[in-house]
């Protein structure tokens, strides 16, 4: 009987020192706070305890067997504790391995970043320098071409000039041979004279006339090559258009092809969530059908103890109302998990409209650069009228001098043969040289009319390309607008988002000062359950069926619970991944539309593009049309001065009659001396003529040398500029590649955080069981 009582004795010590320890430390840390129902240590350590309470002492089978398991069971979770230490301590190093390369992409992203910058800020360099050569190429051009017209009105005002001097000296040098010579015959002969001379003057006319076409028609070829340029340029640009408009295609179809993916994965996961859930709900029902069965065995057996529950009716009720405090407590920790869930759903609205509000600001940035862009293009046309307006400007400039020169000199010339009476050689010289000079001018008035309709259409188009500036403009300003406004809500809505997690926050506090409350009330509980057990003594046998019963019914119960909210769980994830395929779905749609806007870009600057060639191929036959005039007009010309040749050989003939004529010879001294006068006056004219012939020359020369200078270093600028876009258009391709990168690699680390925290989590769980004390079954 000692030792029975020192075994009973030190079982108990035992008991105490190494069971309730581990009991009361597990049930602290393993109780879940979110089970809707008291649960209390199951298995041995439970039967332990139960002995322990009833008996005042427990069996040393029982304790043995209690130690045995229990060290087997904490052996066991230590080893998957180690298990679980390996895999945290190879997801830290992955983790790490991937911060550190997240780091290294984001400081590859930004130093892209910085290239782009600087790759911009050269293609703008460039830009301005090839513009501002582009405009000293057209002045110089307008200059060359003011230069030309000068040379041309001054060899159209020489050329009569020098032909009379020619004349005159030709007749100078027939009249002092043939003086001696004059006789009766000076009458008759005068009058031949005369007549051929009448003749002679009209074939200059004749030949003045011819001239003056083959001028124009040269003109007319000159301002059609002007065309044939600008005609050039702008096919240039509608070559550049349908570029553009072919990447933006090909940049739309790639954003299409991605979007269709991510539409065919978000089907795919939503039917694969309705497949867990037709599996979870087959799982609850038989749950549900052996939860029946366990109900109604339990159900059978009180029926058995009935009677004999009388006399525990008072216990009984104590120990209710504490198992119903402890449901209360239970029942206001789901109320306030409910609650958190609905903090947790607000949260991430909030999160979705931060997210949701930055990715329209990134939208709107975009637009803002393609308006820029767009700007841009249209400034350059307006640049480009404005100076083919001031170049038509300058040359209607020139002719207005031109014309105001020739009236000038017709004034001068009518006033002088105003002052000469009769009709004698001098006068109708005058006459004939103020007729040239009138159809000059005739030419000229034309000119000036043609230049002002071409400065017309100019300005007309100068107007166009400066309202789609505008428009252009005020798009800017919209959306510049529109992104500043985005900017403004982004403020509001982290202020909604710290707020619900603040929300968030102070929820799961209240949770975990519930759950800290609970220990208190299942120690109620036990207590009160206990005391009831110190009156079933006599009912041991049907308690303890009744017990295995409640506890299975118990089990099915709860099993069933978790089911249900696995399923609940599942189901309530469906609409989620709905919503997400629908989504998708639009985004496909959207882009869609966006692609057929593009598709129908290209087609415009196609269309466009078509017309410039078409336009520049008939301003090059047009050319060659008037080109083919020219043969034409110079025969007249050469045919007309040899008629004038011919003429001028029947004069000098004419004139050699009148050698016999020397009765006359005072008369005829007199002509000559009056003759030998016109050749004076005439070298004094043409004299100064042919020094503003020559500077005239030699100003061409330079401005002609500084044209294909400026040229020179125009196709030099050209070709920068091309390898600046090139370097450009490359920097912003890997800056594109690298953020795709890095958004990806965020994307590993967060996943592998992740992974991580889930298994500290398990170990933090096992801890408790494996420690000093601790009861792991």
């Amino acid at each position: 009987m000692t030792t029975a009582a020192s075994k009973s004795v030190f079982a108990r010590r035992l008991a105490a020192a190494v069971i309730l320890p581990g009991l009361l430390t597990s049930s602290l840390v393993l109780v879940q706070p979110a089970m809707a129902a008291p649960s209390g240590v199951t298995g041995i350590c439970n039967g332990v305890i139960n002995q322990q309470a009833h008996r005042g002492f427990v069996q040393e089978n029982l304790m043995k067997a209690a130690v045995k398991k229990n060290a087997a069971a904490i052996a066991a979770l230590q080893a998957d504790k180690a298990k679980l230490q390996a895999q945290a301590d190879g997801l830290a190093a992955d983790v790490a391995a991937a911060q550190k390369a997240l780091d290294d992409l984001t400081s590859q992203e930004n130093a892209l970043t910085k290239d782009e910058a600087n790759a911009q800020s050269e293609v703008d360099r460039l830009t301005d320098e090839q513009a501002a050569k582009a405009s000293a190429i057209a002045d110089a051009q307008a200059a060359l071409a003011g230069l030309k017209d000068q040379q041309t009105d001054v060899t159209n005002q020489l050329s009569p000039l020098q032909a009379d001097l020619a004349t005159t000296q030709a007749a100078v040098a027939d009249l002092k041979a043939k003086a001696g010579e004059l006789d009766a015959a000076l009458t008759a002969n005068s009058q031949a004279i005369a007549t051929a001379q009448a003749e002679l003057d009209g074939l200059k006319q004749s030949a003045a006339q011819a001239s003056g076409d083959l001028s124009t028609k040269e003109a007319e070829i000159k301002a059609a090559q002007d065309q044939l340029a600008a005609l050039t340029t702008q096919a240039a640009q509608a070559a550049a258009a349908v570029a553009s408009a072919q990447q933006a295609v090909t940049q739309a179809q790639t954003q299409l092809s991605v979007l269709e993916q991510a539409g065919t994965t978000a089907a795919q996961a939503l039917q694969d969530q309705k497949d867990k859930v037709a599996s979870a709900e087959a799982t609850l029902n038989g749950l549900q059908i052996t939860a029946m069965a366990a109900s109604i065995a339990v159900t059978n057996k009180e029926g058995q103890i009935a009677t004999a529950q009388g006399e525990l009716a008072n216990l009984q009720a104590k120990a209710d109302a504490a198992s119903a405090a402890l449901k209360a407590q239970n029942d206001a920790i789901n109320v306030a998990l409910g609650d958190l869930r609905v903090l947790q759903t607000k949260a991430a609205a909030a999160a979705k409209a931060l997210s949701d509000n930055d990715a329209a600001i990134a939208a709107a940035k975009a637009d803002i650069t393609a308006v820029q862009g767009q700007i841009a293009t249209a400034n350059a046309a307006v640049t480009a009228k404005q100076a083919e307006v001031t170049k038509a400007q300058n040359e209607l400039a020139a002719l207005q001098a031109q014309k105001d020169t020739l009236t000038a000199e017709i004034a001068d010339l009518t006033k002088r043969i105003d002052a000469i009476n009769g009709n004698s050689k001098a006068k109708r010289d005058l006459q004939d040289e103020r007729a040239v000079k009138q159809t000059q001018l005739n030419t000229v008035n034309t000119q000036i009319s043609d230049k002002n309709t071409q400065i017309s259409g100019l300005q007309g188009n100068l107007t166009e390309l400066q309202t789609q500036v505008n428009t252009l403009n005020d798009q800017l300003l919209a959306k510049q607008k529109e992104s500043s406004n985005l900017q403004q809500q982004a403020a509001p809505l982290q202020v909604s988002l710290d707020a619900a997690n603040a929300a968030v926050t102070a929820k799961q506090a209240d949770i975990a000062t519930l759950k800290d409350q609970v220990s208190a009330l299942q120690t109620a509980a036990k207590d009160a359950y206990a005391a009831v057990e110190g009156k079933q003594t006599e009912l041991t046998g049907l308690q303890t069926e009744l017990a295995t019963l409640n506890a299975a019914a118990t089990a099915a119960g709860n099993a069933v619970t978790e089911q249900q909210k696995v399923v609940d769980d599942l189901a309530a994830a469906l609409p989620s991944l709905t919503q997400g395929v629908e989504a998708a779905k639009q985004a496909i749609a959207d882009q869609q539309l966006i692609l057929d806007g593009k598709k129908a870009d290209l087609a415009s600057a196609n269309a466009n593009l078509a017309a410039a060639n078409a336009a520049v191929e008939g301003q090059k036959a047009a050319i060659s049309d008037l080109q083919r005039q020219l043969p034409d007009l110079q025969a007249a010309v050469d045919a007309a001065n040899q008629a004038v040749t011919a003429k001028m050989g029947a004069i000098a003939t004419l004139n050699q009659l009148g050698d016999g004529l020397s009765a006359k010879l005072a008369d005829l001294n007199g002509q000559i001396t009056a003759k030998e006068g016109e050749v004076l006056s005439l070298q004094t004219r043409v004299a100064p003529l042919l020094k503003q012939l020559d500077q005239l020359t030699g100003d061409i020369t330079a401005a002609e040398a500084n044209l294909a200078s400026l040229q020179s270093q125009l196709t030099t600028l050209d070709a920068q500029v091309v390898a600046a876009q090139t370097k450009l258009r490359e920097v912003q391709s890997q800056k594109g590649a690298k953020k795709d990168a890095v958004a990806a690699q965020t994307a590993i680390v967060t996943d592998l955080t992740a992974k991580l925290a889930n298994i500290q989590k398990q170990i933090a769980a096992i801890d408790p069981s494996v420690g000093p004390g601790g009861c792991a079954v």
